[in-house]
């Protein structure tokens, strides 16, 4: 295949393609999108994607695809440039990330709840070519996106002032299949850690095909249903991938309301979903839960921080013995499992299971030297699906990246069987004049309250003397009355008076990163505030 440019609209090059036929090199089994693609015209009529605004088939979806790969190629996008894309959960993302990869793009889903300013921050960090937004719902952040980094090429879902309505334009497009201008080493997509100490750090994903498409892990996934209720461009949305190659359905939720969640698993028979801890208690405290046909449930995975023993207990006896957690890092993906068989054991329900296949964890000291196990220290690992580095960022890559082995940040520790206990961030320790405390510690206690449906502990300063001091945030169950006589009582009985926070604070919600962890920089802002003004 030869290629050449013209100038295109806006001054970008416009790819011009010629192909002879001892050139042509289509890249659908040696590329990751190829597999994609190969697989929904497999599954042809069957559901794919089903939505409030309707379903769609995998004929439809492909159809979809194709018709917008020709009319982003047409605006002069093309193999090795970035698209970002602000749409939330609806079809019409996954159809722009696909046609984004089949003419050799890679791919920045964004974070639709941060702010303007931290979108920008991951255009420059990803170096998009262009951002592809939702009309409707994000209409003013893409105008001011685009305001604040004029080179960027802006397309709208729809009719948007400042913006190429690039629906509009894949319209008039043919749907046939076309060649896959992606090559395995091509970045095909860039994933963000959450970015709240500084500028968000990129995780690139090539197009070379992954294990998890492998067939005999495909079979497993080939009559599921899954429930996509976080945002699509976290884990959950990796997921919907692999289940929709598989030929499986994804039911797509624009966000988490409990109601609506146990709602669609008894409508929709939904056999499958990935959620954070707090969505989970959300789940358990909600009143229909007792009254909701969940009985076409297979599997609840259980991620992105620490649940608590008790709670998961309660979903084993509402849900079944179907769930599972883990432990898994962008930068290095799943780490360890603890399986539905595992979690029948209440000794383990503490840990985050065993390194998957292929995967090694070693705990190291601040020296970066081995610990025995029962010690605490870093959480060391190396393994096939880790990353070569972040994006465009050798320096933040030097820090992580020591020898093939990522240190995660993580403190923790391995137990004689190889099950691994996190106990929380090494920046999270809270050094008082007293002890040091591990968040974890607190967080433990507090989520043994039956009225406590979340809790997140924080170390913040606050006065001239600029000591550290124990801060806590609890979100109730929605039947609850807490009082923070009550929560300080708690802790003080179980751990002693070094550990009861100086600052609680009761609220409906946690505040989060884009990874949708909680965010503890947040916390400690509202903390030295409160103390501040008291």
């Amino acid at each position: 295949m030869r290629r050449a440019f013209a100038v295109g609209p806006r001054g970008r090059k416009l790819w011009i393609v010629s192909r002879s036929l001892d050139c042509v090199c289509d890249q659908r089994e040696r590329t990751s999108i190829g597999v994609v693609m190969d697989a929904f015209a497999r599954h042809g009529q069957r559901v794919a994607l089903r939505h409030e605004q309707g379903d769609w088939t995998f004929v439809q979806l492909s159809a979809a695809v194709y018709r917008m790969a020709r009319a982003l190629q047409s605006e002069g996008l093309g193999r090795g440039e970035t698209i970002a894309i602000l749409a939330g959960n609806q079809p019409e993302t996954f159809v722009l990330r696909y046609a984004a990869q089949v003419i050799g793009c890679g791919v920045a889903v964004l974070y639709q709840q941060l702010a303007t300013p931290m979108l920008a921050e991951m255009l420059r960090a990803s170096e998009a070519a262009a951002l592809v937004f939702d009309s409707t719902r994000f209409a003013d952040a893409g105008r001011a996106l685009l305001g604040e980094l004029p080179g960027i090429a802006g397309f709208a879902l729809g009719d948007c002032r400042g913006a190429t309505d690039i629906v509009a334009r894949a319209a008039s497009r043919s749907s046939e299949s076309m060649a896959i201008d992606a090559r395995p080493e091509d970045v095909a997509d860039i994933r963000f850690t959450s970015g709240t100490t500084g500028t968000p750090k990129g995780i690139p994903r090539t197009f070379r095909v992954p294990a998890y498409f492998a067939p005999s892990t495909l079979a497993v996934w080939a009559d599921a249903t899954q429930l996509l209720c976080t945002p699509v461009g976290h884990l959950g949305g990796t997921l919907a991938v692999v289940v929709l190659v598989a030929g499986g359905c994804v039911v797509l939720h624009e966000r988490f309301e409990a109601g609506d969640v146990l709602a669609a698993i008894e409508r929709e028979r939904v056999s499958f979903a990935w959620m954070q801890p707090i969505l989970l208690h959300q789940l358990l405290d909600h009143p229909a839960v007792e009254t909701t046909d969940t009985s076409s449930l297979r599997s609840i995975n259980v991620g992105g921080w620490a649940s608590t023993p008790h709670r998961i207990v309660e979903a084993m006896e509402r849900f079944g013995p179907i769930v599972v957690q883990g432990y898994g890092a962008s930068e290095a993906g799943q780490i360890t499992w603890l399986s539905q068989e595992e979690h029948v054991n209440p000794d383990l329900l503490t840990t985050v299971g065993r390194p998957v296949p292929g995967v090694d964890v070693s705990i190291r000291d601040s020296d970066g030297q081995p610990v025995a196990s029962g010690i605490t220290g870093e959480i060391w690992v190396r393994g096939p699906s880790m990353m070569t580095g972040y994006y465009k960022q050798p320096e933040q890559t030097a820090r992580v990246l020591r020898d093939g082995w990522f240190r995660s940040g993580d403190l923790g520790f391995l137990d004689v069987e190889g099950y691994l206990t996190i106990v929380g961030r090494i920046k999270d320790v809270i050094i008082t004049t007293d002890v040091h405390i591990h968040p974890s510690q607190v967080e433990g206690v507090l989520m043994k309250h039956p009225g406590i449906q979340a809790a997140v502990v924080f170390g913040f300063t606050s006065g001239e003397d600029n000591d550290e001091r124990v801060g806590a945030a609890v979100v109730p169950t929605p039947t609850h009355q807490l009082s923070r006589n009550e929560i300080a009582s708690r802790v003080s009985v179980e751990l002693g008076a070094p550990y009861v926070p100086e600052v609680i604070l009761i609220v409906d919600t946690l505040p989060t990163t884009g990874s949708q962890k909680p965010d503890r920089d947040a916390l400690r802002k509202i903390a030295t505030a409160t103390t501040a003004s008291t």
